[in-house]
C-alpha cells in the first residue's frame, strides 16, 4: 500500500473533493482519483461515496481515516528518528493562525526559524479565528496561534501563553463617541458591535469581547462577526457599527477613515496562545517550533504574557 494512495485519500477527506485535493497536492485530478480507487481495491471497501455532491466518506471511510492519520504520523516519526541519528531534526509542522498573526508576525518568525532549523518545513494555514480549534481537532494542523478565549474551555486542547495586546475601538467619524478621548465598555450599550473571527459573517460576537461585555453588565444593541479585519474596518467606515479589534490587526489593516480609541478598562486585552491537541504527541519538529515561538519576541504593540501552560 503506497503512501501516495493514503496521502491522496486523506487530502480528499480533508478538502471535501477530488479537485481541491488535487490542487492541494499539486497533482492531476485523474491521478488522485486513480490512487484512491487503488486504495479502495486494496482494502476491499468503498471509502468515498461518489454518488453525491460534494463527495463524502462512507462509514468505512470514516473509520479508515483515523488509521490513515496514524500511518502517516508513524512514518513521519520514523523519518524524524532516522534523521536524528545524524544529529539533526527533520519534519513538517502545520501551523494554523489568524490573519493578523499570519500577516504581522509569522513571516519574521519563519525566516528566523529557518535559519536555525534547515530540515524543518513550516506550512502556514491561515483562517478565520473560530475555525482554528477545529483545524486542530480534525488534525489538519499540528499547532495553532489563537486567542485564549477560543480554546480556554476546550478540554481536548492544551496551550501556552504567548502575548497580550490591547483591544481597540473603531468608530465612524460622525458617531457620538468620536469626540471621546477614550471609550468604556459601558459606552457600547445599545450599539451594534462588530468583531472579527467568523468565516460565515454570523451574528454574534467574539468570545473575548463577549466575556468583557458580560462582566461589565453591558447590553449591546446588535452584534456581527466578520472573517477579516479589513472587512471590519470597512463596515465601521460605512457606519454599520462600532468595531473592536486587536492592536496587531490594526497595525496590519490600518484605520483610515475611522476614529481609533482605547478602552478605559485595562482588562480589555487579547491574550494569544499557542495550542495543540492534548492527546496527540507532538513530533520533534513540532516541539522545536513550539519552543522557538514561546521564546520569540512578541509582535510590536504586544507584551509577553509568559509561557504558563493553560488547560492543565
Amino acid at each position: 500500500m503506497p503512501t501516495d494512495w493514503i496521502n491522496a485519500y486523506v487530502a480528499v477527506a480533508e478538502k471535501g473533493g477530488f479537485l481541491p485535493a488535487a490542487r492541494s497536492l499539486g497533482r492531476a485530478q485523474s491521478r488522485i482519483s486513480e490512487q484512491v480507487a487503488k486504495l479502495e481495491a486494496d482494502l476491499g471497501v468503498v471509502l468515498i461515496d461518489r454518488s453525491v455532491r460534494p463527495v463524502r466518506l462512507t462509514v468505512a471511510g470514516e473509520v479508515f481515516l483515523g488509521r490513515a492519520y496514524d500511518i502517516l504520523e508513524t512514518l513521519e516519526c520514523a523519518r524524524a528518528e532516522a534523521t536524528a541519528l545524524n544529529g539533526s531534526t527533520y519534519g513538517t509542522v502545520r501551523l494554523a493562525c489568524m490573519s493578523s498573526v499570519a500577516g504581522a508576525f509569522v513571516p519574521r518568525l519563519i525566516d528566523r526559524f529557518g535559519r536555525v532549523e534547515h530540515n524543518i518545513e513550516v506550512q502556514i494555514l491561515e483562517g478565520p479565528t473560530d475555525t482554528l480549534p477545529d483545524m486542530l481537532h480534525r488534525r489538519e494542523a499540528d499547532l495553532a496561534i489563537t486567542p485564549l478565549a477560543y480554546v480556554r474551555n476546550d478540554p481536548d486542547l492544551q496551550s501556552i501563553m504567548l502575548w497580550d495586546e490591547p483591544l481597540r475601538v473603531l468608530i465612524h467619524p460622525t458617531h457620538r463617541l468620536a469626540d471621546s478621548a477614550t471609550v468604556s465598555l459601558a459606552d457600547l450599550a445599545g450599539e451594534t458591535v462588530v468583531t472579527p473571527g467568523s468565516g460565515d459573517g454570523a451574528r454574534g460576537i467574539s468570545p473575548e469581547v463577549a466575556a468583557l461585555i458580560s462582566a461589565a453588565g453591558v447590553r449591546v444593541g446588535g452584534t456581527r462577526r466578520v472573517a477579516s479585519p479589513h472587512t471590519l474596518v470597512a463596515m465601521v467606515r460605512s457606519g454599520l457599527g462600532i468595531g473592536v479589534l486587536s492592536e496587531l490587526a490594526i497595525g496590519l489593516t490600518g484605520a483610515e477613515g475611522v476614529e481609533l480609541r482605547s478602552f478605559t478598562e485595562p482588562q480589555a486585552v487579547r491574550r494569544t496562545v499557542l495550542a495543540w491537541m492534548r492527546d496527540r504527541k507532538r513530533n520533534s519538529a513540532a516541539q522545536r517550533l513550539t519552543h522557538f515561538i514561546a521564546d520569540h519576541r512578541p509582535p510590536t504593540g504586544a507584551t509577553r504574557a509568559g509561557s504558563r501552560v493553560e488547560n492543565e
